[in-house]
């Protein structure tokens, strides 16, 4: 169990909005050596095979490094993830918020790419945003997914997010 950091009822891991004040509960950290979330001071081979769904569920490590702070969204519980910024008057929301990292600043749309697991890997579609997706330095075309691996650079916008992918045994 998770509890909300605003009115401390508890909710199911992988739980993204609190079921009591609508707080959103998706995990943002500091990585590094001593974080819950992932050690990086221990090496990842970045040729290990992509994480898949049903690994997942077998306690896989999934998030996305922020470039610019070096915090962590770790992506936990659900199979497809909107990225974006919100706004208060906005009827639909991103399931990741990156409006805390300055992402109208950076040019990042308010629903601008999807990240989808299954069990053929994991992969990011553009939604038809305005700045437009890259992986690795290259444009993606909207809506087509693009298979994304352990350390690759998903840039919407200006902002940059490094994939951290990792099976736990």
């Amino acid at each position: 169990m998770i509890e909300c950091p605003t009115c401390k009822h508890s909710e199911f891991v992988g739980t993204l909005h609190c079921s009591e004040c609508g707080t959103q509960l998706v995990h943002t950290a500091p990585i590094g050596p001593g974080s819950d979330f992932l050690d990086l001071s221990e090496e990842i081979d970045t040729n290990e095979a992509p994480v898949l769904g049903p690994g997942l569920a077998t306690g896989a490590i999934f998030g996305l490094r922020v470039m610019k702070t070096g915090d962590m969204v770790s992506l936990v519980g659900r199979e497809n993830y909107t990225l974006g910024r919100a706004t208060g008057s906005q009827a639909i929301v991103p399931d990741v918020d990156l409006d805390t990292y300055g992402a109208q600043d950076q040019g990042i749309s308010r629903l601008h790419a999807e990240i989808r697991l299954d069990e053929t890997g994991i992969h990011v579609v553009d939604l038809d945003s305005v700045n437009g997706t890259l992986i690795n330095g290259k444009r993606i075309e909207p809506q087509e997914p693009k298979e994304i691996r352990n350390k690759d650079i998903i840039q919407l916008g200006g902002m940059q997010l490094q994939v951290i992918s990792r099976i736990r045994g």
